[in-house]
């Protein structure tokens, strides 16, 4: 996937032409009356979908810290813009290996977001750089986006907008599955800050509401029930949302053999495109083991329209995709700018931001 750079931005599209916004450093006397350079904080944004990088230059000022938005193209581009920067922002840029091997100066990656599968942890662990994320950046956006999908599934409102626009007026919708809410459970795959606002928001809405998550033994919500396997969950819930991020251990994880369980179910994933099996969905939609599929996300994104998988989604009517929006709202927006650019300088200046995701391998954590 090639990186996204500022679409319908002012700012520029190459390394020559970019905005650079650097603040100058100082010199300070020394005791012998010679003038010393003072190296402020560098601050990388490798890349970003935003079009103004306002609220990072803000931050930045406050601070007094150089901002940089050289956006790198490739590896060749972010272990030369990034040698002298202690802290890189990151959309889609992929941080590998041998880009943390070249960069000994760099002290943290931030994403602007929540899934940091285009970072490999493992080697930031490797070579002490912290990786972050912004974790209660848009879990209402996200939490209602889920919502929003599983109502529809409920409502078959995809194909009922469908025939509107082909003239066709359904005047006895029957013919189609529609639940009542208040009879069926509902099961969320991973139980963290996101999918526990959606529990609340599911809870005056479903018979039930169920959840897997591995890591969690111990809860205090009257709101949600655990269950000891997916398996169990897939079994006991008629509308599934998915949530788990996408990890080596995670990917495909929601498979046939789960899917297989279902008896008419909803399956709604605002997470990462491959936590699901694609083959899967398709044989689950073929075999009404799945009635309703929504996502916030496809396998790759953005889709090869002409191929066969985006061709098969395209033509179905129990079916509804959204483009990796369930995150945006004016609100969040900039709060994902700002704050990231927060802890960006709390990591620079040697700190451990609560979101770190590898403290646990960290010297300095």
């Amino acid at each position: 996937m090639g990186f996204p750079f500022c679409r319908g931005s002012n700012l520029c599209f190459t390394n020559h032409d970019c905005l650079h916004v650097r603040f100058k450093t100082h010199r300070n006397r020394t005791d012998n009356g010679i003038s010393k350079r003072i190296r402020h904080m560098k601050i990388l944004i490798t890349d970003m979908l935003h079009t103004s990088d306002e609220q990072e230059r803000a931050v930045c000022k406050r601070y007094g810290c150089e901002l940089d938005t050289t956006f790198c193209h490739n590896e060749e581009d972010l272990i030369n813009c990034g040698k002298d920067a202690d802290a890189f922002l990151v959309s889609y840029s992929k941080i590998t290996r041998n880009v943390l091997e070249s960069l000994p100066n760099l002290k943290i990656v931030v994403k602007y977001g929540i899934g940091v599968d285009n970072i490999d942890v493992q080697a930031a662990s490797e070579h002490q750089v912290m990786v972050a994320n912004v974790p209660d950046y848009c879990l209402e956006e996200v939490a209602s986006h889920a919502l929003m999908l599983i109502m529809n599934g409920l409502k078959q409102a995809p194909f009922f907008d469908r025939k509107f626009h082909e003239s066709v007026w359904i005047s006895k919708p029957n013919d189609k599955i529609i639940y009542r809410p208040s009879e069926i459970s509902i099961g969320l795959v991973s139980y963290g800050r996101i999918s526990k606002m959606l529990a609340r928001y599911a809870q005056p809405l479903f018979k039930e509401v169920c959840f897997y998550d591995p890591y969690i033994r111990q809860y205090d919500d009257d709101i949600s029930t655990k269950v000891q396997t997916l398996g169990e969950l897939f079994e006991r819930c008629t509308v599934i949302s998915i949530h788990t991020p996408l990890t080596a251990g995670t990917k495909y994880i929601i498979n046939a053999e789960l899917i297989s369980k279902l008896k008419g179910g909803i399956l709604v994933n605002t997470s990462r495109a491959d936590v699901v099996d694609p083959q899967a969905v398709v044989e689950g939609l073929n075999q009404r083991h799945i009635l309703f599929y929504g996502a916030d996300t496809f396998w790759p994104e953005p889709p090869d329209f002409d191929s066969d998988l985006a061709q098969y989604f395209l033509n179905r009517t129990d079916v509804l995709i959204t483009p990796h929006c369930a995150w945006c709202s004016l609100t969040s927006e900039k709060d994902v700018r700002r704050k990231a650019t927060e802890i960006a300088i709390e990591g620079a200046k040697g700190k451990c931001p609560p979101s770190v995701l590898n403290s646990h391998a960290l010297k300095r954590c």
